[in-house]
This record gives structure tokens, C-alpha cells and sequence, in this order.
């Protein structure tokens, strides 16, 4: 009588993470410094376009990206009150690490509604005391328009207010200035 011994063969899938770069993107949100209420830094993006809707979930799928629904991007609806237009939206995270550079003297601080963006996602692995998987977070920033802010807004409005009176003259102050 002989014995026929099988060996079992492990077969490891090596995880190829890759990262994702999307070029002129309008910034819906950026939070860049942890809230009061906990909410971590993160630049949201307009992802109403196929392409960049597309892209988004394409990569978030190869690279299994998600905590409660690996593989599978959040897209998140929004259509103001006063408005037919129903915007997507996708969060990116960032960190202490994520580079920003501003073409043409803009800063991190242009970081408004509206800036155009150009940036470079990266997937990483994790794994700790809660549990583990595939999280992302941007890399780099490159900001190529400003946002507009309400203060934009509102001073556009003053000077196109002085261009009507032109008997005027009003020279810019520094409100900080010693």
C-alpha cells in the first residue's frame, strides 16, 4: 500500500497599485486643514464630466481603493436649490505630505470653488488595529486658476461700481499693514 502525498501550492497575487492623473478639473471643495468636527483634509473635485467620472472609477476599481465598498468609487450628487444642474462630485484626501505648486504666483490658499486643478492621486496600502485595505490620497497639486471666493465677488462688484464713477480714485490698502 503506498500513500500518494499532494503538495498544495500558494499562489500570491502581487497588488500593483497605480496611480491616477487627472488634468484641468474644477475644485468644488477644498478642506485643507482637519476640522473641528473631525473632517479630515481633502480637495473635492467636479467629476460631472464622463471622461473624468470614467477615470475616477476605472482606477478606483484596479486598484480596489475603499473601506466599506472596495473597488467601487463614491460619487456624491448635488444640485443647488436654485438650479436645474446636478452636479457629481469625488473627494480626494490629502496630507501632510501632498505637494502644491501655483502657476503664474497662485498659492495653496487659491484653493477655492473654481480653481482648475491638475493632480496626481496615489493608492496605498493599510493595515491596522481596525482592519485593513486600499485608501488613496493626492500626492500633488498643480494649480493653474484661481478659485473665486465671495471676497472676489463682492470686489469685482465694488470696481465695476468705481468704473461708473470714475471722479473717484481709490488706491488698494493692506488692512494688516503696521
Amino acid at each position: 500500500m503506498s500513500k500518494t502525498i499532494q503538495k498544495k501550492e500558494t499562489v500570491s497575487k502581487e497588488i500593483v497599485l497605480e496611480k491616477l492623473k487627472l488634468q484641468n478639473v474644477k475644485v468644488i471643495f477644498a478642506n485643507l486643514a482637519e476640522t473641528e468636527k473631525g473632517f479630515k483634509p481633502s480637495i473635492t473635485i467636479d467629476a460631472t464630466d464622463d471622461s473624468v467620472k470614467t477615470k475616477i472609477s476605472e482606477w478606483v476599481k484596479a486598484n480596489n481603493v475603499g473601506k466599506e465598498t472596495p473597488g467601487v468609487a463614491k460619487f456624491k450628487e448635488y444640485t443647488p436649490e436654485d438650479s436645474d444642474t446636478t452636479t457629481l462630485q469625488y473627494k480626494f484626501n490629502i496630507n501632510d505630505f501632498t505637494k502644491y505648486y501655483g502657476v503664474n504666483g497662485l498659492e495653496k490658499k487659491d484653493l477655492g470653488y473654481g480653481a482648475i486643478i491638475d493632480f496626481v492621486a496615489n493608492p496605498f496600502e493599510w493595515e491596522n488595529k481596525f482592519g485593513k485595505g486600499i485608501s488613496s490620497s493626492l500626492s500633488a497639486v498643480l494649480i493653474k486658476e484661481k478659485g473665486q471666493t465671495g471676497a472676489d465677488a463682492d470686489m469685482e462688484e465694488l470696481l465695476s461700481e468705481l468704473e461708473d464713477n470714475s471722479e473717484e480714485t481709490i488706491e488698494p490698502i493692506d488692512a494688516f499693514a503696521k
